[in-house]
């Protein structure tokens, strides 16, 4: 790549990597998600270099970044806070589970496949390769060839359809 095309943006994220990781993981409290977002902070500016054009403050720009990468982080976690409780069907292939407690969790299962098998295909897609495959959603952009906003956007429609699914089956 041209260092034209690429202001000093490695030497400038080193630079304020200390400050930017303090910032985001005031908002997280989790040192693997600060990680995760400190490099989707960089990689939004590496990969898109045209974006830095205009920026008078490299430094600035990316904390500023990085924080609000932050905030929507955390915005998504309330959205779907049931989500978060889904270890529970780790429980299905637990070997010293009760014949009954199987059988439940069975049945669960199958009520979140159904669930999953009447959403939108995309929404399925990003559904599946966040919760299932772990990507985060510039990953599943990059994928998908579509932005993270949409990404999120499609999140948003399999979490609603899920709960909504699983309220009117429970």
């Amino acid at each position: 790549m041209d260092s034209a095309d690429h202001p000093d943006i490695l030497g400038t994220f080193m630079d304020v990597r200390s400050r930017l990781a303090n910032v985001i993981y005031r908002r997280v409290r989790c040192s693997a998600t600060t990680a995760d977002l400190l490099q989707d902070t960089f990689l939004r500016f590496w990969e898109k270099p045209n974006l830095l054009r205009e920026v008078a403050d490299l430094a600035g720009y990316f904390v500023t970044t990085g924080r609000n990468l932050a905030l929507d982080h955390q915005r998504r976690k309330k959205l779907a806070p049931f989500v978060d409780g889904i270890e529970g069907l780790e429980a299905i292939s637990d070997p010293g589970q009760s014949v009954e407690a199987t059988a439940i969790s069975r049945q669960e299962l199958r009520r979140v496949q159904a669930a999953l098998g009447r959403m939108p295909p995309r929404a399925r897609q990003v559904f599946m390769l966040s919760r299932i495959d772990g990507l985060t959603y510039v990953e599943i952009g990059d994928r998908l060839g579509i932005s993270p906003k949409t990404v999120f956007g499609h999140m948003v429609v399999a979490l609603e359809r899920l709960r909504a699914e699983m309220k009117a089956q429970g």
